[in-house]
């Protein structure tokens, strides 16, 4: 009987951060194929899809989760950026996506990589994993509507927080 050999999706236009990753996950899952994307497009036939949010100028993550999710329900999608910003990360709330990583964080990487371990193994997203996203998003929002009180103190307030999360 052959058994199902697991492949992860890594979607980014920086080669540098597809060669770091696909070098990461070689040595974390030796059995389990990783193929670097560089352009923003939905490949079908992957288990987990790791997608940048920024390819070149244009900031098409978001469209990128949705096309994603279309053509693989069932797979893990986790966005995995430099810039995760409050609307960014709502909208991946919106789209289900899995996960939001910052690229700038070697405990962010470990963070994901858990939580990828934990998909192939089991074949869903664990619970923990579902409430530690929902609780990042919170906090940020909590980070920007400080940060709005402490500017609109100064007479500064430029940000605008909408309760609509």
């Amino acid at each position: 009987m052959k058994t199902h050999r697991h492949r992860i999706a890594i979607i980014d236009d920086d080669p540098f951060v597809t060669k770091h990753l696909t070098q990461h996950f070689s040595d974390r899952l030796p059995q389990t194929e990783i193929v670097g994307i560089g352009n923003p497009i939905a490949p079908v036939g992957f288990d987990v899809y790791i997608v940048d949010r920024e390819f070149g100028e244009d900031s098409c993550g978001q469209e990128l989760v949705q096309r994603v999710k279309k053509v693989a329900p069932n797979s893990l999608i986790i966005a995995y950026s430099a810039f995760l910003d409050r609307d960014f990360l709502r909208s991946l709330v919106l789209e289900d996506c899995e996960g939001a990583f910052d690229k700038g964080s070697l405990e962010e990487l470990e963070k994901m990589t858990l939580l990828i371990e934990d998909f192939l193994a089991t074949g869903s997203v664990p619970a923990k994993a579902r409430q530690s996203n929902q609780g990042t998003i919170h906090l940020i929002l909590n980070l920007v509507r400080e940060w709005n009180t402490r500017l609109s103190r100064n007479g500064q307030a430029s940000v605008k927080y909408h309760n609509n999360v």
